[in-house]
């Protein structure tokens, strides 16, 4: 869920802390993105995208797009997985679980804290191959999201979830896609604070009336009544003794100080002890994970490969003269692993594949099968 309405109260209340930028702005940039919510969209944008053995292959096939159109942008992306969930949110999940028992496709659209490990796993496995780091949060994705822009080790958080805010994040960016002309939606959090004239404290304490996943909402409480109560009256204490508990009585088993704390002294990874490191991507490996193994389309990872291949700089663009070529392993041109075709588009599903070292290769090769 998030923060009810905090994006509405924002742009109305303080639109200069709001600003809309082209991906590429980004360039050179360090991002945080919130895996279990980008999981939760691929998985109900696409959910019924299955492979020849029955598999839902959606996380895969838009964790693979996504990735790659962050890396054509020169942007450098590390994916946070959630951990345990709190204790106060354990009622809100409850309440998602029933609800989708309801749904017809509930294991498709459930959210990602109940996230298979398989899945997950085979998510690391794709990120490990295109050489982006990702981190293990102890509990929400997003603290440690926002620890990580407050340690200056990243940029900003990537997520559609407005809580990042409340937990700290410098910098929120959302409605981030693969698509070439995408523009995504910036908050910055100083200039939220200093246009609503709260302390990050203050701002909490709104994110709280407003409603958030820690505690239920105090009944018939709007975004902007519950705005300008704590603008007059600066805690949520203060705003208690200022209603009439009639009209807008506290819910059931309402714990402020938990929800509090939640926010402003979350359990997080320690920025100090990641390490962040990017690799290029590893074609082989790719296209034996992606094609071979999960049974995606093979003439489409391949194309899509070629075509990040293809966006990459010139050796003379990348890298000064004057400067020693960097030492290490060289990256394996998509020409060298597939057989050039004598037409213009990539090889389709024929001639030689992808085999682990010391293997030998059969005649032909079975083309990957995605059922939609």
């Amino acid at each position: 869920m998030g923060i009810a309405r905090l994006a509405d109260v924002i742009k109305e209340e303080a639109a200069e802390a709001v600003s809309s930028f082209p991906l590429r702005q980004y360039r050179d940039r360090v991002i945080a993105l919130d895996a279990s919510i980008a999981i939760y969209q691929f998985r109900t944008a696409t959910p019924k995208l299955f492979n020849r053995n029955g598999e839902n292959i959606s996380h895969l096939q838009g964790l693979f797009y996504r990735t790659l159109h962050l890396l054509e942008n020169g942007i450098k992306p590390v994916f946070v997985f959630d951990g345990q969930p709190p204790d106060l949110k354990q009622p809100l999940l409850a309440r998602r679980a029933e609800a989708a028992g309801a749904r017809r496709d509930a294991a498709e659209s459930r959210r990602a804290e109940n996230l298979p490990r398989p899945l997950k796993q085979d998510c690391e496995t794709l990120l490990s191959y295109l050489g982006v780091p990702y981190v293990q949060a102890p509990a929400e994705a997003e603290a440690t999201c926002a620890a990580l822009v407050k340690s200056g080790k990243v940029w900003c958080t990537a997520t559609e979830d407005m809580d990042a805010l409340p937990f700290g994040s410098l910098r929120l960016i959302r409605h981030l896609n693969s698509k070439n002309n995408c523009e995504v939606e910036e908050f910055s959090l100083p200039d939220i604070l200093q246009k609503l004239g709260m302390t990050q404290e203050q701002f909490v304490d709104l994110c709280i009336l407003l409603g958030c996943d820690y505690c239920g909402k105090i009944w018939q409480l709007g975004p902007k009544k519950a705005l300008k109560l704590l603008q007059q009256h600066g805690t949520i204490e203060q705003v208690l003794q200022n209603i009439d508990p009639q009209k807008h009585p506290l819910p059931a088993n309402w714990d402020l100080e938990g929800a509090r704390r939640l926010f402003l002294q979350p359990e997080v990874a320690d920025p100090g002890r990641i390490t962040l490191e990017w690799r290029d991507p590893d074609p082989e490996g790719l296209v034996r994970f992606l094609a071979h193994e999960k049974h995606m389309n093979e003439a489409r990872v391949c194309r899509r490969l070629q075509r990040w291949q293809e966006a990459q700089p010139k050796p003379e663009e990348a890298q000064p003269k004057h400067q020693a070529p960097r030492e290490g392993r060289k990256q394996r041109k998509l020409g060298e692993f597939f057989p050039a075709s004598k037409h213009a588009r990539p090889p389709e599903v024929r001639g030689v594949r992808a085999r682990p070292p010391g293997t030998r290769g059969a005649r032909g090769m079975a083309q990957g099968i995605i059922l939609c």
